[in-house]
């Protein structure tokens, strides 16, 4: 990983404002057309019958897909989108332990791209899903922006 790279990556990666915080996730791969998200689950995660939320499960693909289409190489910028739609497939329950969500790119357009994404727990399919997306604020824009 270039220096570059590192530098954004860094940033994103410790960047625990806002909902990201109550998700608890860790970015550890983010490159152009991919990104990799861990969480620990907890009890802050589960719904009344003691599984994950399938939210906290729609949310999660969601923030990697996005991260997915918005690698930016240059140190400082940043590239911002907006989910236009989701298609979720839940297989199988989960209660505990680190699960991994991985994002794929699919397809890119000038204003729109498209990724598909999985979670998983060990080696068990836990969850799919498949996203749309806009780019905004100068996100269409490989270099991005500088960040404000």
């Amino acid at each position: 990983m270039s220096d570059s790279e590192n530098s954004n990556f860094k940033t994103e990666s410790e960047n625990m404002a806002g909902f990201r915080d109550a998700l608890g996730f860790t970015v550890t791969e983010w490159r152009k057309d991919f990104c990799v998200l861990t969480v620990p689950l907890g009890k802050q995660h589960l719904n009344r019958n003691g599984f994950v939320h399938g939210g906290v499960f729609m949310s999660l693909l969601d923030s990697a897909s996005g991260l997915c289409g918005t690698w930016c190489p240059v140190p400082g910028n940043v590239r911002k989108c907006i989910t236009v739609s989701m298609n979720t497939h839940f297989m199988n329950p989960a209660r505990d332990g680190l699960i991994r969500v991985e994002a794929h790119l699919i397809s890119r357009g000038r204003k729109m791209f498209f990724v598909e994404a999985r979670i998983t727990r060990d080696d068990q399919l836990i969850a799919t899903g498949a996203g749309t997306f806009r780019y905004v604020l100068g996100g269409e824009n490989e270099e991005g922006v500088p960040s404000v």
